[in-house]
Formats: C-alpha cells, structure tokens, sequence
C-alpha cells in the first residue's frame, strides 16, 4: 500500500533569509515521519528580495521541494487559502517561513489527524513576542467574539493541518476576501487543538503592516459575522435615546436638582455621541461588505501564477 502524502505548504514573502532554515527543519521532521511521503510547497506572494532565487535552487537540489510563484503580492489572506486549494497531498500542512510557528510540531498534527481530525489547529498558549503585542491580539480577539460574535479560537494560528476532504471543500468556494480560519470553523466536522508556544521571529523584519492587519481583519468579519447590521441599528437607538434623555433634561423645567441633572445629561451626551460614533464604525464595516461583495462578483481568479516548478514530476518524485 502507498504511504499517504503530506503537502507541507510555506507561503512566502520578502523571506530571504528564513527560507533556507525553514526548508532544514521542516525536511529534518518529515524525515522523521517515516510511514509517509511529503513534498514540501513554497507558495511566492510577489517576493522583491532574493527568495524566488533561494527557492529556485532548492527545487534543483531537493525534487520533493515545489515553488509556485505569483505575478504579484496578492496578500496574506488569499495566499494562505490558496496554499490550502492548490493542495494535493491527503493532508495540508501550513507552516509560516519565518519560524515562529516550529515546525517540530507538525508530528503531534499529524497524530491528531490520524486519530480523526480533518482539521488540526494550533493555539498560541504562550508566545515570545513582544507582551503589548500578544495583548493587543488578546483584546481583538475579545472585542471580535463579544462585539461581533464571531465565535474565533483566541490565538489560533494559520499554522495548521488539513484533511483532504476539508481541502476538496474549498475548491468551490469564490471570494476575494477568504478567511481561512473561519472557513476551517464552518467547514470542518472534526476539529481538534493543539497548543504550543510560539517562538520570536527567526529573521528580518515582518511585512505585516498596519493597513495588511486592516485588511485582514475586514476578511474576518466580512467572513464570520452576521451580526454587524444588527449592531448598527443598536448602537443608533442607544445613541439617539441617550441623547433624546440629555436633551430632555437639559431643556424641560421643573428638574428638582439642577446640578444631579447637569452631570447627568454630560454623562448621557458622550455616551450618546460615543455610540453614534460607534456606529459609524459599523457603518464603514457594512461598507466593507459591499466591497467585497461587488469583487466576488467579477470572476476574477484568487490568484494569477508566473510559474511552477517540479509539478511536472509529482508522481515519481515526492519524498
């Protein structure tokens, strides 16, 4: 019987320096994985440093490394969900290039998947970032889950394993704001966790900026929540009422206690102006929405490939 293959896919970008080391210890636990065959995929986003040349001569030395380079960036979101479609090993493995997420993990992955899962995903229970950092997500997280009810895992990652039957489910799925992680939630009928502590970036500097944090974060509620129509319209009649209550006690005679009605109306004014403001918030979301609906409905691909490299041997070569 032929060993199951594991896709081990690295999306890249501007990773020069990691991609080296990351390909070392990925192949250094695959080895070790002895009942399976592995080919380990390095997914290109646009890169402008020397990657693409990194990843070209490890294609000619090792055939159980792929490349797919991309025309242009196209972005974190649509290339971590484009690893998972272009797939075809009977699991995915997603593993980030800058070695923050070890892959020295993957084994305890693929034992959960073994015993069931189709989809195996990891939590940070403790990470070497900055803390403000790790705090900030604990916060969004929160606000995410409580505000929006979005129902996330708090500090999953995109460092994951993937069923091929979860993989086959996202072949029909079009949208150019996929969230992969939500999907993973909508889709998968065995999720299991696997907690780790994430290590410090190994080298350079992250490209992920403030406005590609933006962006991912509108895939996310674009993707999960129903609820931000809804919350507009609450937060409008909050605002309106608390307002409506400042004007009637600020402006209607016969208030006993001037002063206890004074604090009282600058108490509901900035509750009322912080909630309207609020709700322009929401607003901007719903806009979002519309984006991203208007985008789904041009067929336009996910992503536009330059080149592969060593497709054309997949069946005699994989490792």
């Amino acid at each position: 019987m032929q060993k199951k293959l594991i896709t081990v896919s690295v999306p890249v970008y501007n990773e020069e320096l990691n991609i080296r080391p990351a390909y070392e210890r990925i192949r250094a636990v695959m080895e070790g994985l002895t009942d399976y065959r592995y080919e380990i995929v390095f997914f290109d986003d646009g890169s402008t440093d020397g990657s693409r040349k990194e990843i070209e001569a490890l294609c000619i030395a090792d055939p159980a490394v792929k490349a797919v380079f991309y025309t242009r960036n196209f972005g974190y979101a649509k290339t971590v969900f484009y690893c998972a479609q272009q797939a075809r090993g009977d699991a995915c493995i997603l593993v980030h290039c800058d070695l923050q997420n070890p892959p020295e993990e993957i084994p305890r992955l693929v034992e959960k998947w073994e015993q069931g899962a189709d989809a195996v995903i990891t939590v940070k229970n403790k990470s070497r970032e900055n803390p403000f950092a790790y705090f900030l997500r604990t916060v969004c997280y929160w606000l995410a889950n409580v505000l929006f009810g979005m129902h996330l895992v708090p500090h999953s990652t995109e460092f994951e394993l993937l069923d091929k039957s979860l993989i086959v489910s996202f072949a029909d799925i079009r949208t150019q704001a996929p969230f992969l992680r939500g999907l993973i939630l909508k889709n998968a009928k065995h999720i299991e966790k696997v907690y780790y502590t994430q290590d410090k970036r190994a080298r350079g500097k992250s490209h992920f900026s403030l406005s590609k944090y933006y962006e991912f974060a509108v895939g996310a509620m674009v993707n999960m929540s129903k609820r931000c129509p809804r919350r507009l319209i609450v937060f409008s009649l909050c605002g309106l009422l608390a307002l409506a209550l400042e004007f009637f006690i600020a402006f209607v005679p016969g208030i006993p206690d001037l002063s206890r009605a004074s604090l009282i109306g600058g108490i509901l004014l900035h509750i009322g102006i912080a909630l309207l403001l609020g709700s322009l918030i929401v607003l901007a979301l719903i806009w979002e929405y519309v984006i991203v609906l208007r985008e789904d409905l041009v067929a336009s691909p996910l992503i536009t490939e330059e080149k592969r490299i060593n497709f054309d041997s997949d069946e005699k070569d994989p490792a």
